[in-house]
């Protein structure tokens, strides 16, 4: 059920945006407040409740007061400045870029060539971002709020699925002793990652 609370939101914002139907946005906002808390709000915790209720509350009146579209349009931006605010900053002069921590922190002591391979994927992610917040500032300034919606709710993250499959079919061939067999394995291990 989490998941599909999670592929809800970018299909709900697309509809919003597309059939103009505010309603839709409120329904999104819902449908992402309750996937990250869907534990509690299972179990019948009221304070998750009232917190659905508040966010759907406050997303409908910044729709009456106008600057709903706000709402809509930051967590394209906000979510990849963040990850793109742990990547780039790991490959800067005397920093352990982050896929290299990560995989030290799965496999321990890792060879030169795996370190300067996930160097290479800390980089190719840095860029990969960069390009994903670029575009959509630019649809969101240059071109249309439907361009925008198509990008930021579709294509991004199929781009972002399809570098990371493809990162662990090369990762597999290359590394076949360090990778997992199968890639719900390499998921788990990639989820299991603490920042020290």
């Amino acid at each position: 059920m989490r998941v599909l609370l999670f592929i809800a939101y970018p299909v709900l914002v697309h509809l919003a945006v597309v059939l103009h139907r505010p309603w839709l946005q409120c329904l999104a906002v819902a449908c992402a407040y309750a996937a990250f808390v869907y534990a509690p709000l299972r179990s019948g915790s009221l304070p998750a409740w009232l917190g659905l209720a508040f966010f759907a509350c406050a997303d409908f009146l910044a729709i009456r007061l106008g600057d709903g579209a706000y709402t809509l349009y930051l967590p394209s931006i906000v979510v990849p400045a963040l990850v793109l605010s742990a990547f780039a900053p790991s490959l800067l002069p005397g920093h352990v870029p982050l896929i290299t921590r990560m995989a030290e922190s799965i496999e321990g002591a890792l060879s030169p060539e795996q370190i300067r391979y996930t160097r290479a994927v800390t980089w190719v992610w840095t860029v990969a971002l960069s390009l994903i917040l670029l575009v959509t500032l630019s649809l969101l300034l240059l071109w249309s709020a439907e361009a925008w919606s198509v990008f930021a709710n579709f294509l991004s993250y199929i781009l972002l699925a399809a570098l990371f499959v493809g990162e662990y079919g090369y990762r597999r061939r290359r590394f076949p002793q360090h990778t997992p067999l199968n890639f719900r394995a390499f998921l788990r291990s990639v989820s299991s990652y603490r920042p020290h």
